[in-house]
């Protein structure tokens, strides 16, 4: 009888709700027999407690339904089994730590990206100066100028901001700039407005007037009006300048070629983010669950989509070149190019995010997952300043970049007309790395305010303390690009005709450059802290009379001196090549060797920026939020960090070497080879 009772009211799930041993402590034993003689009372009793609401019921019959309820075991539901007797053992990467290996795997994956997102801004400009101006390539002019415009008005606009101090200067240039170039291509495009004047005052009015229409809070004052056309000046003209250039085949295959650099380096950026992530979760799980909760949506959503859609137009891209132009449908593949960089920047703005929360997480800190969303945690204090700096940094990574390829190539050769096109992808690549580099002090400046303004014990930990010797290398390392720059342009006038007369000016703008990079590296204290430590010597330090030169007014200064004297020796650069006959592939043998050594230097200081801001966190994973609490949280030396960062640089430089010949080189190289086989065949015999 009690079996089948059993199996009526659901056998085991019966029993646990309110049989057996736990229903017997309830009732009591013996009790239990005397209380419930027949089943009919038990079923009924059962019933009460389940629902409540029988006739007759009393209040106690309720409350012992809401105890039981209470009590019942649900265990069962979250019971993962017997893994969870198995501890999390850690775990130490062999020979060098987990610290290391983190950030050797996230500097490699950060250097292959930052080529894969530079490169291909400037890769698709030099496709479109090297098309023929068909309907559809100028269809897809207008949008590349808009594009473009939409880089410089941002660049534009911070130097505005920055300099002049106009508020929204950013919003200012971004939609002037764009829009002035919109309605210019738009002209342009039916033929109207050729004239690069007109263009450049409809550019500057309309730009104008419609920035101040979208800015938001703006009002009519002189050196908003001023930005605002300037910027539109600049779109109106770029645009005129392009819709209306002529095509030149150099510059397709310069896109070309470095397009399929692009894609070996895409395989190496995938793979050392599959490093960098394996490493995370096993080193670091704890943190990279934490972060991963702070942003489920961008990490199960927009990051996926965003990397899957760039791989499959980067692939796109890549492998419809030719079957694109034979089919003379050059203007999609110019909008395929087009779509590609905005994927690449989007997915860069995105993962801003959270490097920025770590750095700058906003405040009240106690309210990061309460009343702050995920946006909230996106759109941290540096996040637009950080966005603004690698983007005008990977700006000038590509081009120095570029500045390697030709280099290796030129050297490579021995055909006399690949050396003279080889010689001119230097200059360009050259020219786009310097005209780049210039706004690129700006950029870190706005982000280092951005950074006292959150917290300045963070700034003054970087400028004056623990990473002080670190900024010191990093100023030395841009002085030294800046120099090397100019030297570049120095040794490339020399085959210029008539180009000496502008060499008294540089031999005076070298002299400026090297006092400006001795000021800029010039420290108030030569020990690594704030106050002297136990074993550091107090008296290293300026003498008062020349402490000044350790001012923020002397270093900002002296990099403003760098920058105008870098311009000014471009600009003689520029009007000696159009006044003069270029005698391409004659360059000094130093030409090439420069090229190499700024695109390494460039290489190392990007490298050394990021390990800058990743130590200005000290020992937290997150700043104030989340400590790291690991062996490995101590700020290591200044000569161990060098160390480290070269062994990194020269496994990405060895890599891209290695990419650059299996990618160009070794193509070539088999095509000669295969020629040269068909022309030593002996000719075929005419049968009789």
């Amino acid at each position: 009888m009690d079996e089948e009772m059993g199996e009526e009211a659901g056998g085991e799930e019966f029993a646990d709700e309110g049989g057996g041993e736990e229903f017997a402590d309830e009732g009591g034993g013996v009790e239990f027999a005397d209380e419930f003689a027949g089943p009919e009372s038990f079923l009924e009793e059962r019933f009460e407690d389940k629902f409540g609401e029988e006739e007759g019921g009393a209040e106690g019959s309720e409350e012992g339904g809401e105890e039981a309820a209470e009590e019942e075991d649900l265990s069962y539901l979250t019971d993962i089994g017997p893994a969870k007797e198995i501890q999390n053992e850690g775990f130490s990467f062999p020979g060098i730590g987990n610290r290391k290996i983190t950030w050797f795997a996230a500097q490699l994956h950060i250097l292959f990206a930052s080529f894969i997102l530079g490169c291909p801004m400037f890769v698709v400009i030099m496709e479109v100066m090297g098309s023929r101006r068909t309907q559809g390539v100028r269809k897809a002019i207008i949008l590349s100028n808009v594009f473009l415009a939409v880089l410089i008005g941002v660049v534009f606009g911070i130097i505005g901001e920055i300099i002049v101090g106009i508020h929204h200067g950013v919003l200012y240039g971004l939609w002037a700039c764009s829009f002035g170039a919109l309605v210019v291509s738009f002209l342009n495009y039916f033929h109207r407005l050729i004239n690069v004047k007109a263009s450049c005052l409809v550019g500057g009015v309309v730009g104008g007037i419609l920035a101040f229409i979208l800015v938001p809070g703006a009002h009519v004052a002189v050196d908003n009006a001023i930005l605002a056309f300037l910027n539109g000046v600049v779109g109106g003209m770029l645009s005129n300048y392009i819709m209306f250039a002529e095509a030149d085949f150099k510059f397709e295959r310069l896109a070309h070629e470095i397009t399929k650099v692009i894609g070996f380096c895409y395989s190496f950026t995938a793979l050392s983010g599959g490093l960098f992530l394996f490493v995370m979760m096993v080193a670091y799980k704890d943190f990279i669950s934490y972060l991963v909760n702070a942003y489920p949506i961008l990490f199960m959503i927009g990051y996926p989509t965003l990397f899957i859609l760039e791989t499959i137009v980067m692939y796109v891209y890549v492998y419809s070149w030719d079957p694109l132009n034979k089919a003379n449908k050059k203007g999609r593949h110019i909008v395929t190019g087009i779509i590609l960089n905005i994927l690449g920047l989007s997915l860069l703005c995105a993962l801003d995010g959270p490097a920025t929360l770590m750095q700058t997480p906003p405040k009240p800190y106690d309210a990061l997952f309460t009343t702050m969303t995920e946006w909230d945690r996106i759109a941290t204090a540096t996040w637009m300043p950080l966005n603004y700096h690698r983007l005008v940094g990977n700006g000038t990574f590509g081009g120095f970049m570029v500045g390697i390829i030709a280099a290796y190539m030129y050297l490579w050769s021995r055909d006399p007309k690949e050396r003279e096109y080889y010689d001119w992808v230097g200059y360009m690549g050259n020219a786009i790395g310097v005209m780049i580099m210039i706004p690129l002090p700006a950029m870190g400046y706005i982000f280092v305010r951005e950074i006292y303004q959150y917290d300045a014990t963070i700034g003054m930990y970087i400028m004056s303390d623990r990473e002080s010797m670190f900024m010191l290398v990093q100023g030395l390392l841009i002085g030294t690009m800046f120099s090397a720059s100019n030297v570049y342009m120095w040794v490339s006038m020399k085959r210029i005709d008539n180009a000496h007369r502008f060499f008294p000016a540089m031999k005076l703008g070298f002299v400026l450059i090297v006092i400006a990079a001795a000021i800029w590296f010039t420290p108030r204290r030569f020990f690594a802290t704030m106050l002297p430590e136990p074993g550091m010597n107090p008296d290293m330090v300026l003498p008062d009379e020349l402490a000044f030169l350790a001012l923020m007014v002397s270093k900002n200064t002296a990099a403003f001196a760098l920058v105008t004297v870098t311009l000014i020796n471009y600009i003689f650069y520029t009007i000696a090549t159009r006044t003069g006959k270029i005698h391409w592939g004659k360059i000094n043998p130093m030409g090439p060797y420069i090229l190499i050594f700024m695109g390494f230097t460039d290489i190392w200081l990007m490298s050394w920026m990021g390990v800058i801001r990743e130590l200005s966190r000290m020992n937290w994973h997150i700043y104030k939020v989340y400590k790291d609490v690991t062996p490995e949280k101590f700020a290591p030396t200044l000569a161990e960090s060098g160390v480290f960062v070269t062994g990194i640089v020269w496994t990405f430089f060895i890599i891209m070497t290695a990419i650059i010949w299996l990618g160009l080189k070794y193509p070539k190289s088999k095509k000669a080879k295969a020629q040269q086989a068909e022309g030593a065949l002996p000719a075929p015999s005419v049968a009789e």
